[in-house]
Parts: C-alpha cells; sequence; structure tokens
C-alpha cells in the first residue's frame, strides 16, 4: 500500500472545533475531514483519494477514433499549507487503460489497494463512472469478492452529476478544461501520460474524458473531501 492513515491528535480536534464554530458564524459550513492520508514514499499528504472509470466503447468496424479503450484512474486531493483546504489541487496518483472489461477491473482492484482501500469504509470503495454498463461482469466480480470479504470488497460505481444530461460530455470537457488552464491549474498529471496525451483531442465519448472530466466535474461542484457543518441558529433575548 503506496499510503498510510494519519489520525487527529487531541490538538487536530481543538483545531477542528474552532473551524467549525468559525464555518458557522461566516456562514461557509464546510470544513476538512478529521483524518487525511500520507504518502509512505514521498510524504504528500492527501485530503481524500477518488477513483473514475470510462468504460470502454463496444467495438465494431468503425474508425479507431470510435472505438476507444476504457480507462481508469485514481486521483488524490492534495492536502497543502499553500491553499485553502476548498481550493485544493488534485493529482492522477495512477492511470490505465484497456478495450477488455475483466483487464479494467483487474486494474481497479489493484489500483485500490495501492492506494488505501480499507484504511476508511468510504475511501475508494464507490467509483466514479456509469453504473448501467457491464451490469453481468461486475456482478461476477462483486459475487467472489462479498463472499470472501464482505460487502465493503464490492465495486461500486455512481454517475457524476450531470451524468445522465445529454450534454455531459460538453459539461465535463469545459470541467477538464478548466482544471487544467494554467491560469488556475487545479488537475496535475503527476507523471502520468494517459489523459496527457488525449487532452485537446476530446473525442465524444472518449472513456478517458467521460471518466476523468466527471470526477472532476464532481470534485468541482461539490468538494467532497469536506463536511459539512450544520449551521445552528441562537436566539438571544434580552432580560426582562
Amino acid at each position: 500500500m503506496k499510503i498510510k492513515r494519519i489520525d487527529p491528535t487531541p490538538e487536530d480536534y481543538m483545531v477542528r472545533r474552532a473551524r467549525e464554530d468559525d464555518a458557522r458564524v461566516t456562514g461557509k459550513p464546510l470544513v476538512e475531514k478529521p483524518i487525511y492520508f500520507e504518502n509512505v514514499e514521498t510524504g504528500q499528504k492527501y485530503f481524500w483519494l477518488y477513483g473514475c472509470i470510462g468504460w470502454p466503447n463496444i467495438i465494431s468496424n468503425k474508425p479507431k477514433a470510435v472505438n476507444r479503450p476504457g480507462y481508469v484512474a485514481v486521483v488524490g486531493v492534495i492536502k497543502s499549507a499553500k491553499r485553502e483546504p476548498e481550493d485544493a489541487v488534485y493529482q492522477i496518483m495512477a492511470e490505465a487503460e484497456g478495450h477488455s472489461v475483466q483487464f479494467l477491473i483487474r486494474e481497479m482492484l489493484r489500483l485500490r489497494e495501492d492506494w488505501g482501500f480499507g484504511l476508511h469504509p468510504e475511501l475508494l470503495h464507490a467509483w466514479y463512472g456509469d453504473p448501467d454498463r457491464f451490469i453481468m461482469e461486475t456482478a461476477i466480480v462483486n459475487e467472489r469478492l462479498v463472499k470472501f470479504g464482505g460487502e465493503r470488497k464490492s465495486l461500486l460505481f455512481i454517475p457524476p452529476e450531470g451524468f445522465y444530461d445529454p450534454l455531459a460530455f460538453d459539461l465535463y470537457v469545459r470541467a477538464m478544461t478548466e482544471a487544467l488552464s494554467s491560469q488556475n491549474q487545479r488537475l496535475y498529471y503527476g507523471g502520468n501520460d494517459i489523459l496527457k496525451n488525449r487532452v485537446g483531442e476530446y473525442s465524444e465519448k472518449d472513456p478517458v474524458i467521460v471518466g476523468m472530466g466527471g470526477l472532476v466535474h464532481a470534485l468541482v461542484l461539490h468538494k467532497p473531501w469536506m463536511d459539512q457543518v450544520e449551521r445552528n441558529v441562537f436566539r438571544v433575548e434580552e432580560a426582562i
């Protein structure tokens, strides 16, 4: 496993409490989660890590551009003192592509084990992607995973924001373009080149763009590495 979990100290809990109070006062009810993760080799810190999948196109006699391989990747949300938590940047930790559904599922299982699956019940359990494709292939794998490890070992897929919108691909291309913009870059390749070699093509329904674009779109919109703080309303009455 390439990362370890860092649990909060008593002092961290005090800081967390102060930030929660500040969030209520300022009306910005988001605070970073109390735990984070650290790369055991580099020391790089992550608020959270997320997985995405773009299923492969159906192989046919159509042009090569249509027969795109599927894509899987893990992205880390970087914890850094240089940026506010809600404006954290994202880095691709690992990625893979292939036409075989079985290969992609094996890569998902490998990547999640490498990048912290099991360190927290929610970490890399559900991956952003189309939950309606290759259901049978996924069910066969899940049957084995659940048999030997319980429900927590299963593969889950959640559609990213706007996935069923006819214009979803445009949304994801825009999210990718903005995240990679040099003016306010938030997505970094991390030495990986599959996405890097696709940027600029933006072929319709390219699994790389559908997978990573959907993930980036969801991260920007929802900031899931942050916790929502309930806003308490207090009424102060004058003494009679």
